[in-house]
């Protein structure tokens, strides 16, 4: 059956007959009764023997005419079952096709499925491998911003350090330096008022003395150059025959102790002193 029907799924189905295998059957019978009748005929005709001689024949007659009803009853059926055959081949074919395309649309479905499968699979790997990335960047991101955070602070508290260390070098500079200008300027007024002493004496060794200066005084401004050069005298008040008798006595000496000190100097050029004996 199996050959079979690969021989008939192979071939085309022969287009079915306008006429019926039963219209059939009843022609070929019809045919062979008008056959039988003809051939009877003849032998009728051409039969040398008396009319009356038909009657004893007729047995045959009836015979012949119920062998050809049981031949066409026999093809009828046989035409019959090759159509019931034929029929049930058709519709075992037509159901192996519906097995074979049921059979296609399963495996099809299934492959789709197993596409479908696939393709959702490989989306979400997909959208997996994106949403790594994404926290993989957001990750990096975030330590860049920590990192920048972490350099900001680090740097604004070396600046910061910086910043105090500097401030506590300036102070300690500006001590050293207060105190420096301190030892100086105690160092300068010891020498101003060294030097103030020597020309205070060098005015009292150029002054005439006089009991009537005792217990007077005057005081003077003077004007010194660089070298110690008088270059102005004026008085200030005191006794006037003292203040005289003192700036005489400058004059006569023309040049007074001075410093080479430019600091001293500068204390020392417009200096104003008290004269007394």
């Amino acid at each position: 059956m199996s050959n079979a029907g690969n021989a008939n799924s192979e071939k085309p189905p022969k287009k079915a007959s306008k006429v019926s295998p039963e219209q059939m059957g009843l022609y070929k019978s019809l045919g062979l009764h008008l056959v039988v009748a003809a051939l009877l005929l003849i032998s009728v005709s051409f039969s040398p023997d008396p009319l009356p001689n038909v009657a004893v024949n007729a047995p045959v007659i009836e015979a012949t005419f119920i062998d050809a009803q049981a031949i066409a009853d026999k093809k009828r059926a046989e035409a019959q079952a090759e159509a019931q055959a034929r029929a049930e081949e058709q519709e075992r074919q037509r159901k192996a096709k519906a097995a074979a395309e049921k059979k296609r649309q399963q495996q099809l479905a299934a492959k789709r499925a197993k596409a479908k499968r696939e393709a959702e699979a490989a989306e979400a790997r997909h959208q997996k491998e994106l949403e790594r990335l994404a926290a993989q960047k957001e990750q990096a991101r975030k330590e860049r911003e920590a990192k920048a955070k972490a350099d900001a602070e680090r740097k604004k508290k070396e600046a910061a350090e910086r910043a105090e260390m500097e401030r506590i070098m300036q102070e300690q500079l500006a001590q050293e330096r207060a105190a420096q200008q301190e030892r100086r300027r105690q160092q300068v007024l010891t020498e101003v008022e060294r030097y103030t002493a020597l020309i205070q004496q060098t005015i009292k060794r150029n002054l005439y003395s006089d009991d009537s200066y005792n217990g007077k005084t005057c005081r003077l401004n003077i004007k010194l150059a660089t070298t110690g050069f008088v270059t102005s005298i004026r008085i200030l008040g005191g006794n006037d025959a003292l203040c005289r008798a003192a700036e005489s006595a400058v004059r006569r000496a023309e040049k007074l102790p001075v410093s080479d000190a430019p600091d001293v100097y500068e204390q020392l050029k417009d200096i104003t002193l008290k004269v007394e004996l």
